[in-house]
C-alpha cells in the first residue's frame, strides 16, 4: 500500500478496489460483490460509484486501503496508512487492520504513535539505523 494512492481516475471506487481481482481471474459479479462489501466495511458504501476526483483525500486513502486488502493477502506493507485520515476514520482503519492481521503479517511504516500502538512489534529507525526494538502484548 502506497503513501500516494495511485488510484485510476477513470474508474469508480468499487472498480479501483476490484482491480487486483481481475488479474486473479475472479468473475465480474464476485469482484463487484467483494469490493462493495469491503467498501461498506470501511464506511464508503455510499461512495462506490464515485471516481477518485469526486472523493476527499481521506476517502481516496480508504479506497487504496480496501484495494490492498481485497485479495486477502498474507503480507501487507503499508506506508502511513492513516496519514490522510481524520482521527476517527484512522481508528476505524486501524481496527480493520487488526481484524485483517490475524494469520497475516502487516508491516506498517508510520510516524504516528497511535498508529504504532496496534503493532505487535515496533522497530524504530533514525537516520537509517535501528535505534530501538520493542515487543508489546496485543489485545486481540
Amino acid at each position: 500500500m502506497f503513501q500516494r494512492f495511485h488510484l485510476l481516475d477513470s474508474l469508480s471506487a468499487r472498480a479501483n478496489v476490484a482491480l487486483p481481482l481481475v488479474e486473479l481471474g475472479v468473475p465480474k459479479r464476485e469482484r463487484r460483490k467483494r469490493a462493495t462489501e469491503l467498501l461498506e466495511r470501511i464506511g464508503l458504501g455510499d461512495r462506490i460509484t464515485h471516481r477518485p476526483g469526486e472523493l476527499s483525500g481521506g476517502e481516496q486513502q480508504r479506497v487504496a486501503i480496501a484495494r490492498a486488502l481485497i485479495t486477502d493477502p498474507a503480507l501487507v506493507i503499508a506506508d502511513e496508512p492513516t496519514g490522510e485520515l481524520d482521527t476517527a476514520t484512522g481508528q476505524k482503519i486501524l481496527e480493520e487492520f487488526k481484524q485483517v492481521a490475524e494469520n497475516r503479517t502487516i508491516v506498517l511504516a508510520s510516524h504516528d504513535q497511535e498508529t504504532l500502538e496496534i503493532c505487535d512489534r515496533v522497530i524504530r529507525l533514525r537516520d537509517g539505523a535501528i535505534t530501538t526494538r520493542q515487543t508489546q502484548e496485543v489485545n486481540r
